[in-house]
Parts: C-alpha cells; structure tokens; sequence
C-alpha cells in the first residue's frame, strides 16, 4: 500500500545534551523512512545547550532543526555541530514544524517540475536538505563559532524551477 507521506515532525525532547547519537529502538524505523523517501527531523531543544542537542534529534537519519531568532540573525537555545538548519522561531519544535512545512511545498516543486533531485543527494530527504543547506542563509554563531544555514524557501523554490 502506498502512502503520500512527505514529512515526520518528531517534537518530543528529552531534554538532555547529546553530542552523539544514542542508540534507541526507534532507531532502525528512522532508517526505513529515510529510505522510503520520507523526511523525518526534530528539534534540537530550548535549553542553550552549545555541546549537544536534545534526543531524537541526535540520532542517525533524523535532522537536527535549530532556531534564530525571529527578525534578527542570531542562533539561540540548542546548537551544536549535528544541527542542520535553522528556521527563525521562538522555540525549536516551532522551526522544526515549519521546516515540516516548507518541505511539503518543496517536494511538491520537485515533482512538479520533475526536478532530478539525485544530484543533490542519495535519497529524497537528503537531496531536499542539500538544497535548502546551498540556498539558505549562512548565520554564524558567536558562541559556538559554527555557522549553520537559516531556511530560504523562496530561495530553495528558485534553485528548483530555474534549475540553479
């Protein structure tokens, strides 16, 4: 049977800096969404940990989804190396749900324009990642001095349709 699923929004936290993944049972089910084509991220967590984020989020085949703050470009509550992008939010289950968001209307743009998205990735989430990583707004933290990518949907949208 055949699901139309594009995204997972994963949003419980445990509230615990992880620098490297923890291996759970919930593990080898990311792996197969992953491999189905289906976009699986959490946020990183609320606490301004800079050595770790909350778990799921930590883990292989789930993205780490950061936050700046709205308005302004500075990375705030967790931050670490694993994070993959930021959304301007409040807090980081708001920008992990608006990622959510904004990964629908790119997968429908791929298939829409029958964007040949393996080359920018070995899987649909990887590939849609990739784009909004090149086409987003680079923000470096102060603190932590890593510098992430902030979301630029309009950006992402252009790469699809002009083919850039």
């Amino acid at each position: 049977k055949k699901h139309r699923i594009t995204t997972v929004n994963l949003a419980p936290v445990d509230d615990q800096a992880h620098s490297e993944p923890v291996p759970t049972e919930i593990d080898a089910k990311l792996a197969g969404l992953r491999k189905a084509g289906i976009w699986v991220s959490a946020p990183t967590g609320n606490h301004n940990f800079t050595n770790g984020i909350s778990w799921p989020a930590s883990q292989p085949n789930c993205f780490a989804i950061g936050a700046v703050r709205p308005s302004a470009e500075i990375v705030h509550l967790d931050r670490h190396s694993k994070v993959a992008l930021l959304v301007p939010a409040h807090a980081t289950s708001s920008s992990n749900a608006i990622v959510c968001g904004a990964v629908m209307v790119l997968r429908e743009a791929i298939e829409q324009k029958n964007y040949k998205w393996k080359t920018n990735g070995n899987n649909l989430p990887e590939a849609m990642l990739a784009i909004m990583q090149q086409t987003g707004k680079p923000v470096t933290d102060p603190v932590t001095r890593l510098t992430f990518r902030r979301l630029d949907l309009l950006a992402a949208l252009n790469y699809i349709y002009k083919g850039k």
